[in-house]
């Protein structure tokens, strides 16, 4: 990751036609909690303390195939991951004061790499699970899991569960999809429930909590992010 500004501007029109533009309109808050890990395990990030941290998701509630996610790297800057599935990735630092006013936000090229997704085979290795809707608070949820179906490989590679609890209500919204084999997953299928996740939590192949998405809040935005042409990966001459 490059240390940088991110130059946040007002684009002129006679411009448009030489960018790629990506819009959201919604912004979603969640409170990310991690837990340290009591067992080492190859491969896999060891987390020696617990951590709570914000993150906020920039999403298209009509597209999936993109999304953006920004964590705080300090007091004054955001660190923003911006993702299309379709090739195209980007992480840069911008600061936070220029961020919530800013409508357009330009990424340059040297700071857009091509997206290959690595795991594009794992799909083979898991599978959706749809459960039961739940009752919280009155409230209906629907509920599904992402779970390795290789026992042997399971075992081997020592994969974890990953665990969806959508607020029902949020229907509008398609399934947020903020990893790539996630994504892959359901592009083959699309068998999840539409919806906002109220709780996504992982628990590891020990059975051990590891990590947990709380929602805090989520508001309609019109924000959108700006690739030059020259460093859009997602055309077919680069595929």
């Amino acid at each position: 990751m490059k240390n940088i500004f991110l130059i946040i501007s007002i684009l002129s029109i006679t411009n448009i036609n030489a960018q790629k533009t990506y819009e959201f309109d919604y912004v979603i808050e969640y409170k990310l909690n991690i837990y340290k890990d009591s067992i080492k395990i190859k491969n896999h990030h060891y987390y020696k303390n617990d951590k709570e941290v914000p993150i906020y998701y920039l999403t298209n509630s009509n597209d999936n195939d993109y999304l953006a996610i920004i964590t705080e790297k300090d007091s004054l800057n955001y660190r923003l991951r911006f993702t299309d599935y379709n090739g195209i990735y980007s992480d840069v630092i911008f600061l936070k004061t220029g961020f919530n006013n800013a409508e357009f936000i330009n990424i340059k090229c040297e700071n857009v790499i091509r997206f290959i997704n690595p795991y594009k085979f794992r799909t083979k290795y898991y599978d959706f699970i749809t459960t039961s809707d739940t009752i919280i608070n009155e409230k209906s949820y629907a509920t599904y899991k992402l779970k390795p179906i290789k026992p042997k490989i399971t075992k081997r590679k020592k994969l974890g569960t990953n665990y969806y609890i959508i607020d029902k209500s949020t229907e509008f919204h398609l399934p947020i999809l903020s990893y790539s084999a996630v994504y892959e997953e359901w592009k083959l299928k699309k068998n999840l429930p539409n919806g906002i996740f109220d709780e996504r939590f992982n628990i590891d192949f020990y059975g051990n909590l590891r990590s947990k998405q709380k929602l805090i809040k989520y508001q309609k935005t019109d924000k959108k992010i700006i690739i030059q042409n020259e460093c859009d990966y997602t055309k077919k001459k680069y595929r």
